[in-house]
């Protein structure tokens, strides 16, 4: 008896030590980009498109922009250039620290207005999605969400964002096709006209999540 109580000791103990399983669930994302001439007619820009988008699913303790926070060198080129390099490898560096959890990447929009989709999976540990893309031609304009598809303990089924324009602070430029210009200022909501009516911010987009 001595010894079945030990091995069943033994094997209790094992089982607890077993870790939970984390929960993951997959996401398509869909960016319908509604920029055009007819929405945004000021000085609408010839060969207007968006750039791929790129994201990341992550925790609180990573972001790929802030409102009134700094942008980084890869939300700079992503920004000014369309680049997806090098936030790519800003985001891949989160995912070996343990902050974010995947890459989201799509080609571009082009013309606009037009979408794109991607699909990728999040898990307990990174439920938030973060995702960008360049408005282009412009000095440092971009859209962008970041969305927490984890509501009160439970995945969300349907969630839609709308987008607006974002300024990345790193170029002066007023105008779609500004020449460069560097500066240091904060990442803010774009306050030029381009993207204004009646005092109020005209969204260029919307950013549609479905669980699959």
């Amino acid at each position: 008896m001595k010894k079945l109580g030990t091995v069943m000791t033994a094997a209790f103990s094992l089982f607890m030590a077993q870790p939970a399983q984390a929960e993951t669930m997959k996401y398509a994302v869909t960016f319908d980009g509604s920029w055009s001439a007819a929405t945004h007619p000021l000085e609408f820009p010839t060969g207007a498109h968006f750039s791929g988008l790129i994201g990341a699913t992550h925790n609180g303790e990573y972001a790929i922009f802030i409102d009134a926070g700094s942008a980084t060198e890869g939300l700079e080129r992503l920004a000014e250039g369309g680049r997806h390099s090098p936030l790519d490898q800003e985001i891949m560096a989160a995912i070996k620290a343990g902050t974010a959890g995947a890459l989201i990447e799509t080609g571009p929009i082009k013309p606009v207005p037009g979408k794109v989709e991607a699909v990728f999976e999040v898990g307990d540990k990174y439920p938030t999605a973060s995702i960008v893309a360049m408005i282009a031609p412009s000095p440092d304009w971009f859209t962008g969400v970041s969305v927490n598809l984890m509501e009160n303990g439970h995945w969300v089924d349907k969630k839609t964002v709308t987008a607006f324009a974002w300024d990345a602070g790193t170029d002066i430029g007023t105008t779609y096709k500004a020449p460069d210009a560097d500066s240091k200022l904060r990442v803010s909501m774009n306050g030029a006209p381009h993207f204004q009516k009646d005092g109020q911010a005209v969204p260029v987009g919307t950013f549609t999540f479905v669980r699959q």
